[in-house]
């Protein structure tokens, strides 16, 4: 018998983030991090659930709303509240390396290795 839970699902998680809304919000989430379109769909694949790209466009305007400062340039409420790619400490450990007088870039390279 091949359930659901069993099947391959990155195929159907593929289609649903090639919808209008959600290939939008993937370009804009991908700009923001430096990446390509396909960097980003990996990433999102392999580390988000169907309903929560469903659900993409929605949740990025949130954070975007709710992102300021450090944690705006670094994405961070993108990647933690509202895709869940990273945890709440992940993210405020992330913060606190720029704030303790690391780069941004080098920053976000290492958040880049978290999620490949």
């Amino acid at each position: 018998m091949d359930l659901v839970y069993e099947r391959d699902l990155r195929s159907m998680k593929l289609l649903i983030l090639k919808g209008t809304r959600q290939d939008e919000a993937v370009l804009s989430l991908a700009g923001r991090l430096g990446l390509s379109r396909q960097q980003m769909r990996k990433i999102l694949i392999a580390g988000c659930d169907m309903m929560t790209l469903e659900n993409i466009a929605p949740r990025l305007i949130a954070a975007d709303e709710a992102a300021e400062g450090i944690a705006d340039e670094l994405s961070i409420p993108h990647l933690t509240t509202a895709l869940g790619l990273l945890s709440a400490e992940e993210g405020e450990e992330f913060i606190s390396r720029v704030e303790a007088g690391e780069s941004i870039e080098s920053v976000k390279k290492a958040i880049m290795e978290v999620l490949a």
